[in-house]
């Protein structure tokens, strides 16, 4: 099945598993991982290359909560759920009102 095809949560569900690997850099010594982010900018159109990136909203992509939706992902809808991971303030947007922050794991309670 193509990942195009997959309602939001489950596209999330299924690349989890990838994403949450963390990694050291080689030289600096510092950690990070890979990450879904959603990217607005302002003016323009859709398919226009911004040229003027000051207007634009970075919000990391949560994972469904699966304890809080006994094990199940929470709504079959987009990423319309918003707010900051409570553990480290990591802003984030998810498809149900609880998820897992990508960065920590804390709890992200979400509006």
């Amino acid at each position: 099945m193509a990942l195009t095809a997959l309602p939001m949560n489950e596209l999330l569900d299924v690349l989890r598993p990838v994403l949450t690997e963390r990694v050291e850099h080689p030289v600096a010594g510092l950690w990070g991982s890979v990450v879904l982010a959603e990217v607005w900018w302002g003016a323009g159109t859709y398919d226009a290359v911004p040229t003027d990136y000051s207007n634009t909203e970075i919000s990391v992509v949560a994972w469904p909560d699966r304890d809080y939706y006994d094990g199940g992902l929470g709504p079959d809808q987009g990423l319309w759920e918003e707010g900051t991971c409570t553990t480290c303030g990591l802003t984030v947007v998810s498809t149900g009102k609880r998820a897992a922050c990508p960065r920590c794991g804390g709890a992200c309670e979400l509006t």
